[in-house]
């Protein structure tokens, strides 16, 4: 090792434990600044209804403003506290979506794109390094005042993914730069020196080296990450082994955890998806990804149909789309299929023995989506059945009252789909309770041509053939117009004001009776 090499290790070294204790520090004195400023803005806050003041406002601001900076203190110095999942990802991809949200800033720089091997993938926590680059590209474009130009560089060199960002600003004074990353250190007016604290932050738990330079016009980052190799999920931590001898059901079991971040990484979206829902978690994914796998190579072929049939209904329970869930299958196989070809190459399995194995897993794979789709569809088809008797059961409320006479309040609009609904229930309503008297009431109905109005003649026909008096209720001037305009004879019909006073008359004349 020469003595150039020697030094930038030592360099290193000291960048990184001087950040770790700024950090062990930082977050010490964090958490002693943020439970006073918690209490006193909650004094505040009582304070401002007793004692009305303009400066409220600004007093609240500039409390919210403090703890703010403390609430990121605490993100920078102990990053570890973010339970985001790792997986594998590629940079370059990242970039484009944050350069989407640089989009006004495009007419004054320039930003030039030079990105090989694209295909080369990091293994992290995807959102850390997102927002990590982020406030590398915000510093990029803040540090240029007018027009300028930002170069982004993506390559893989042997084990190593190197992206570059550099800009043709102002750059950093050379005393400076061995400051970077210090919190509450900051070349900016109003800038809070935690920015570049997160990033790196950020790279340092990621395993990555970040480099700065600048000589007086410009400053360049490096930024190191290790590659994935050649685990299932292409994670460094996901590397598989064979022990000789070593049984297929043990192989998975050893192999657990590799296949565990294989299933997060291959459906990331449906982990991402259910991570939001009530009824199914993450973790409900990997035990049921487990689970079938351990019934695979048990041969429980009927356990696996039962499971399938439970999962289907609580599926279709939650408000997640099937397409989720085909995505996770598809993950399953891909996932199951990589162990075994690993476990084939390096075992003394034979290919017929591997093929056997394939398709009995293939079979009981098949097996437990063809029984999922049909309990998921079976559960789903009956809440539509139940809905739409609901449904049909409020659009015709027949309300018996008494002496076989009965009520149907009509409301909203009414085109020929509803009623012929009207039709085909009423009717076996009034046979059903034996409804010999039935006030129909059209106060909240909206019949707006002459079509519905005949439709609705034929319906007071039909309860009339039935032996039933109809009495209608309610009608509006716009309603009787439509009737008019109809040209239909309704003179057989006995016509109310109103609901009550059908009603009030109704009950004397059966009092009277009595």
């Amino acid at each position: 090792m020469n003595n150039e090499t020697e030094h930038s290790v030592d360099e290193h070294n000291a960048t990184l434990n001087r950040l770790a204790a700024i950090g062990e520090v930082s977050a010490g004195i964090a958490h002693e600044i943020r439970n006073p400023l918690t209490a006193v803005k909650g004094f505040l806050q009582l304070m401002e209804r007793d004692y009305p003041s303009p400066h409220w406002s600004v007093v609240q601001s500039e409390l919210e403003q403090a703890i703010g900076t403390v609430h990121e203190l605490l993100s920078v110095s102990k990053p570890n506290l973010v339970t985001e999942p790792k997986r594998q990802f590629s940079l370059c991809a990242i970039i484009e979506n944050i350069l989407s949200l640089f989009h006004k800033e495009m007419y004054r720089v320039k930003v030039h794109k030079r990105f090989h091997h694209t295909k080369a993938m990091v293994y992290g926590k995807q959102n850390q390094v997102k927002r990590a680059i982020f406030n590398l590209l915000k510093n990029a474009f803040e540090a240029i005042e007018d027009e300028g130009n930002i170069v982004i560089e993506h390559r893989r060199s042997s084990d190593s993914v190197i992206l570059t960002i550099s800009d043709s600003g102002p750059g950093i004074p050379q005393d400076k730069l061995s400051l970077l990353g210090t919190p509450f250190f900051t070349t900016k007016d109003t800038g809070t020196g935690l920015g570049l604290s997160q990033v790196y932050s950020t790279f340092y738990e990621h395993g990555a080296d970040i480099t700065v330079k600048s000589n007086g016009e410009g400053t360049v980052f490096t930024i190191i990450f290790p590659t994935v190799s050649s685990g299932i999920d292409g994670s460094r931590a996901a590397e598989l082994t064979y022990v000789e001898g070593e049984a297929i059901k043990e192989f998975f079991r050893r192999h657990r955890t590799q296949f565990n971040e294989a299933m997060e990484s291959e459906a990331k979206t449906t982990f991402e998806i259910v991570s939001q829902s009530k009824l199914v978690s993450t973790s409900d994914l990997l035990e049921h990804a487990n689970q079938i796998l351990n019934l695979i190579h048990d041969g429980l072929t009927q356990e696996v149909i039962a499971l399938a049939q439970e999962r289907g209904i609580v599926w279709a329970q939650s408000d997640i789309p099937i397409i989720s869930k085909m995505e996770w299958f598809y993950a399953l196989r891909k996932v199951i299929w990589r162990l075994l070809s690993f476990y084939h190459v390096n075992s003394q399995v034979t290919a017929a023995e591997a093929f056997d194995i394939a398709d009995r897993i293939s079979d009981t794979l098949d097996n437990f989506i063809i029984h999922f789709n049909v309990s998921f569809t079976r559960y789903r088809d009956n809440i539509v059945r139940s809905q739409q008797s609901i449904i049909d059961e409020l659009t015709v409320p027949v309300i018996p009252l008494f002496n076989h006479v009965a009520v149907l309040p009509l409301i909203g609009v009414f085109d020929e789909k509803r009623i012929e609904k009207i039709e085909e229930r009423l009717l076996d309503d009034i046979e059903s309770k034996g409804i010999q008297k039935l006030f129909i009431d059209l106060s909240g109905a909206v019949i707006t041509d002459a079509q519905v109005a005949e439709l609705f003649r034929k319906v007071f026909n039909g309860v009339s053939l039935l032996g039933c008096i109809t009495v209608l209720t309610g009608i509006r001037a716009a309603t009787a117009k439509v009737m008019l305009k109809s040209g239909l004879d309704f003179s057989q019909i006995t016509v109310e004001s109103t609901l009550q006073q059908a009603l009030a008359k109704e009950s004397t004349n059966g009092c009277a009776a009595i």
